[in-house]
This record gives C-alpha cells, structure tokens and sequence, in this order.
C-alpha cells in the first residue's frame, strides 16, 4: 500500500520555498510513484503554486484561514482547518515548509497521531530580522514546534549551526539536505536583450528577487549606481516585484523618480514566469540580500554559467558564489569584472534525485 504524504506550506505565490516543494512534489511523482502518494495544501498567496501543481495532477487544498502575518483568530481556524484536514486524509507523513504553517501543521499533525512529522527549515529570516524580545519569542515557538518533529531538515550545515545555537531541536533529529533545482534545459540567449534593446556589447548585472526587505534592492541600486559612474557598458537589471506588501517597490520608484538618469542603465521588471529566460542573459548575478536559506536561483544561475557574487547569509558560502559584504567591495569587485571582460562558462549539473532520495530516506 502506498504511503500517503500531505505537504504543507503558508503561502501559495512561487518564490523559492514554494519551488522547494514543488520539485520535491516532482521528484516522487516521477520516480516513486508507485511507493508514495503526495498532496500538497497552502494557504494565501497569488496561487501560482496550483497551477504548477495543477499541470503535473497533484492534488491541493486551498487553507482559507492560513496567513503569513500574526493573526490570532485566523492563526486558530486555521489550525483547526489544518488539523480536520489531516485528520480526514489520514496522511503517514506531514512535511511542512515555512514558519506558520511549520509551527502549526506540526502541532496539528501530532494531534492526529501522524506516523512521521518532517519540518524542512528555509532559513532564519523569520527569526534573524527581529531583535529583542520578539526575537526571543520566534525563537521559543521555533523550541515548542520542534517538540513536534521527527526530522527538521536544513539546507546545509550553517543553518544547522544556527539551530544549534538557538538550542532548536536535538541533534538527532537534525538532517541536512541542500537545495537542489530540475535541469535547465534548452535555454536561449537574447530574450532579455532584445526586450529591454540591450546591445551585445553592454554586460549585464542583474538579480532575480522578491522586491521587499529581506532581498534588499536598495543596496542592489546603491552598488549599481556607483558602477554605472565607472563603467559605461553596463546595464543593471532586477527581475521580481512585491509579493506581501509594496513598501519596497515605492522605495524603489522613488529613488528613481529622484535620480532619473539611472533609469537609462537600471530597470526593474515585475514578476516574470521566464525569468531564468530571461537571467541567461545576465553576465554576472548580483544577490543584495540581508538573508536567505539557500537561494534556488543562484543554482539556476550556476546552470546557466553566469558567475555569482553574493552578500554572506544563509547557505551561500556552501555554494561555491563569491561572497562579499561591504558596498565598496562589491562595487570594487563589479568594476574590476567588467574591465578584465572575463566570462565564465563552466556551468553547474543538477544533483535533483540525490535531493529527493535524502527525502524519501527520510519518508520511510
């Protein structure tokens, strides 16, 4: 008899926790068909999880009561919601993603007598953008929600030393299994190129993100702009718009509206489905971000063979990305890149189904 597994994450939009799970949902549907029986249920978002769901014959639950932001009485139904759901689809696993749905699912899901509970851990921004009491709060709630697991996996062995620190969980039952993305195949040049009339002789510097806080594009146009005083033949691209609130984005227009003669060597594009069409463009990726688990589109850019150079968070020192930390180094470093004409063609492979067996290992 197949295993039936229900995977849980907050928000139903597509940025990079949701495509975790997605390829996670892929990779057993194509290869351990006939062991497993997967579902997915998330909560408010755009819905593009769905839809990709929807292409490949998954089934979903839509949670109506399940938010990203603290919201006590949605926060209750939607772990009652959570909680009939289990119950009724009588699941052997409960894999969740993300902080809400991560601290309820689990406590629902061992409610419901769940044979096997997995957390997979994306990253401490949740935690790490707070200081003080509140901090202390998310961390606690993270200590009672591990009470809840059988595994709570990260994404490689700096987030593991950050649990550790913040005393979450007990070392068996940490796992680690890094991000891993589907092969990127038959891509072709010129998209972004020919969209924006981008010469071939001008480099492209660019970034794919979500336009708020965590991602930071407002050191992307503080690097930018002092680079674009140096160089001529550079163009500064961000691909990705607001997904919560649009406190960023305004922020954005605004210095824009103020200094206009960036806007001849900077562009901002909303949230584009071809991104990685897109980003094969690129010749460097630039990644501003103040925090990030294990971002999946440094592995698409890595695949794509376009250099990457990073600010330190998450797992991106285990990447094999050049990490910076200071605006001036970035800008140094940008500057002495675009001089030297150097390009780097030596592209990534994917080790997808190792990341899905470390998963099923821990399913059965």
């Amino acid at each position: 008899m197949k295993k039936k597994i229900l995977q849980i994450i907050t928000r139903s939009d597509w940025a990079g926790g949701q495509k975790v799970l997605y390829t996670i949902v892929y990779g057993i549907k194509k290869k351990y068909s006939k062991e497993f029986e997967i579902e997915v249920a998330a909560g408010e978002g755009n819905g593009i999880l769905f839809e990709e769901l929807e292409k490949i014959g998954v089934k979903y639950y839509r949670l109506e009561n399940l938010v990203r932001n603290v919201n006590p009485i949605k926060d209750l139904k939607a772990y009652f919601e959570i909680k009939k759901l289990i119950k009724l689809g009588n699941y052997d696993i409960v894999h969740v993603h993300s902080s809400k749905a991560g601290f309820l699912a689990r406590i629902a899901a061992k409610k419901c007598k769940t044979k096997k509970i997995i957390y997979t851990q994306h990253g401490f921004w949740g935690i790490e953008q707070y200081k003080g009491l509140k901090r202390k709060i998310f961390i606690m709630l993270e200590r009672i929600a591990a009470n809840f697991s059988d595994y709570i996996v990260f994404l490689c062995n700096r987030e593991k030393q950050k649990a550790e620190n913040f005393k979450i969980g007990s070392a068996s039952k940490y796992a680690v299994i890094k991000n891993e993305i589907l092969p990127i195949e038959n891509i072709q040049k010129g998209k972004l190129r020919k969209e924006l009339n981008i010469p071939e002789n001008i480099k492209i510097i660019g970034n794919v993100s979500r336009l708020d806080k965590q991602k930071n594009p407002i050191r992307f146009l503080e690097i930018a702009e002092e680079v674009i005083k140096k160089v001529d033949d550079v163009f500064f691209v961000w691909i990705g718009g607001s997904v919560v609130e649009n406190y960023y984005s305004n922020q954005v227009k605004k210095i824009l509206n103020e200094k206009p003669y960036l806007t001849k060597k900077i562009k901002f594009l909303d949230f584009r489905k071809d991104a990685i069409e897109l980003m094969a463009d690129f010749d460097v990726f630039l990644l501003t971000s103040d925090e990030e688990g294990m971002p999946l589109v440094i592995l698409e850019a890595q695949q794509l063979g376009i250099p990457v150079v990073s600010t330190d968070v998450g797992c991106v020192r285990e990447m094999n990305t050049i990490v910076l930390s200071k605006n001036e180094d970035f800008i140094k470093f940008l500057i002495d890149f675009l001089n030297s004409n150097q390009r780097n063609n030596l592209k990534s492979h994917s080790n997808y189904y190792e990341m899905i067996d470390k998963y099923v290992e821990l399913y059965k």
